[in-house]
C-alpha cells in the first residue's frame, strides 16, 4: 500500500497548502481518504479523479469534506460530455443528517453510510473502521492488504479507542491538532501531539505520523511532543509519499 499526503491541516489551509486529504493506493485501487480545502487541485496532480475506486470522509466538518462540493461539478461535467458513466462510491457518517443530505447527489455520488459494522473489501485492501471522540461523529479507519496495516484516526481528542484500533500497526497517522499547552481542558476536539506519541507507544505501532496541523504552529515543535512517547515519527509532509 501506499500513502500520499493531500492536505494536512486543520481547520485552515497554510499558504499553499491544503486541509485533510490522503489517496491510498495498493495496485490499480484507488482510495481518496478526505477531502477537504484544496484536495482536489493536489489529487489532479497525480491522476484524474476517474481513477478513484471509493472516497471515504472520517466526518463531515467543512475542512474534510468541503472539495467534496467542487468534485460533484468536476463529475457532473465529465459525464455531461460522455467522458464518464458512473457516480463515485462516497462512504461518510451519516450524521449531521443536512450535511449528509448534501452529498446526496443522484447519479454523482452513490452515497453510503458509515457505521462501526461496515467492512469494505476495496480490491485487494481490507477497511474497517471505529468510531471517535469528536463533536461530529467521526471514524477512524483501518487499511489491510498483504499483511500490512495502515491506520488514521481521522479527527478525535483523547480516546482510548484509538489505541485499541490502532494495535500494532505498521503505520498510524494521527490527529496532531493541539499542542499541550493549548489544551486548556479535556473538553477539546483533538489530541495533542504528546498524546499522538502515547498512542503509537501503546498500540505497539511501527512507525508515527502526525498531521492535521493548525497553520500557525511550528510543526517541529509537535514532533519534540510526539518523541517525548515514541521515536519513529514523522510529520505528514504535503504530497510525500509513504510505502506502508
Amino acid at each position: 500500500m501506499k500513502l500520499t499526503v493531500l492536505g494536512n491541516n486543520g481547520p485552515f489551509p497554510a499558504p499553499g497548502g491544503a486541509c485533510s486529504g490522503y489517496l491510498i493506493s495498493e495496485g490499480n485501487t484507488n482510495i481518496l481518504v478526505d477531502c477537504g480545502s484544496g484536495v482536489l487541485s493536489n489529487l489532479l496532480k497525480i491522476m484524474p479523479f476517474e481513477n478513484l475506486d471509493a472516497i471515504i470522509l472520517t466526518h463531515l466538518h467543512s475542512d474534510h469534506m468541503s472539495d467534496m462540493m467542487v468534485l460533484r461539478y468536476a463529475i457532473q461535467s465529465k459525464i455531461n460530455r460522455g467522458l464518464m458513466k458512473n457516480p463515485v462510491n462516497v462512504y461518510a457518517p451519516s450524521e449531521p443528517a443536512e450535511e449528509y443530505q448534501r452529498l446526496n447527489i443522484e447519479g454523482i455520488f452513490n452515497l453510503n453510510s458509515i457505521t462501526p459494522e461496515l467492512v469494505l473489501n476495496l480490491g485487494k485492501m481490507n477497511v474497517t473502521f471505529r468510531e471517535m471522540k469528536h463533536p461530529f461523529k467521526c471514524f477512524a479507519v483501518s487499511f489491510e492488504s498483504g499483511g500490512k496495516r495502515f491506520v488514521f484516526s481521522g479527527d478525535t481528542s483523547w480516546f482510548e479507542g484509538i489505541i485499541e484500533f490502532s494495535k500494532d500497526a505498521d503505520l498510524v497517522m494521527l490527529d496532531a491538532g493541539l499542542k499541550s499547552e493549548d489544551k486548556k481542558s479535556d473538553n477539546v476536539p483533538h489530541l495533542t501531539a504528546h498524546e499522538c506519541g502515547i498512542v503509537a507507544k501503546e498500540a505497539g505501532a511501527g512507525k508515527l505520523l502526525l498531521t492535521h496541523f493548525f497553520p500557525e504552529y511550528n510543526v517541529g515543535d509537535l514532533l519534540k511532543e510526539a518523541e517525548e512517547s515514541f521515536e519513529n515519527v514523522e510529520a505528514a509532509i504535503l504530497m510525500k509519499e509513504y510505502v506502508i
